[in-house]
């Protein structure tokens, strides 16, 4: 069989494999009543799939072991997402901005951003969107070098871009 995102689909679809989901988001106290609960139930379909894909043995030889490996994954991309927003959520809350990464001699195009003004910018910001800034701002690095320093996608580094640039239409 092959391990396409369809075959996955079908795998997780067929008896009660789907509940693994379910029972990740038990584990992790998210309810049905929590308002993230349908996102999570639907990213944890999309990330099935990668787990299908990655997992080193035909799942459909030895389903309940590769059931149990799908579970932890998932419980651990679940607690690592939930991590992420608790972390940018508090972040949010104390409006603390830290500057100390950042270089204190700037260029010209540097120095005509007002402080205050990316402090405000920052705090709007998760922490990549963050980097992103001072990447792009201080550094004066091109998308490609931001993509390569923090090794991610230039297709990511544009999606901060956009995020950002949304973000700021609000200030």
């Amino acid at each position: 069989m092959d391990r396409t995102a369809q075959a996955a689909f079908e795998f997780l679809a067929e008896d009660d494999h789907q509940l693994i989901i379910y029972g990740a988001l038990k584990k992790l106290g998210v309810r049905q009543n929590d308002s993230q609960f349908e996102d999570l139930v639907q990213e944890g379909w999309l990330l099935f799939v990668a787990i299908y894909q990655k997992y080193p043995q035909e799942p459909a030889e030895s389903p309940k072991q590769f059931l149990a490996y799908a579970h932890r994954a998932l419980y651990r991309s679940f607690l690592n997402q939930l991590q992420a927003k608790q972390r940018e959520a508090k972040h949010l809350e104390t409006g603390e901005v830290d500057l100390s990464g950042v270089p204190q001699t700037l260029d010209v195009l540097a120095d005509t951003i007002d402080t205050e003004l990316l402090k405000g910018w920052l705090g709007k910001c998760n922490e990549a969107e963050r980097r992103f800034l001072i990447d792009r701002i201080y550094y004066q690095l091109t998308p490609s070098e931001i993509s390569k320093k923090w090794g991610v996608s230039r297709q990511t580094i544009y999606k901060w871009q956009r995020r950002i640039r949304n973000k700021l239409m609000d200030v």
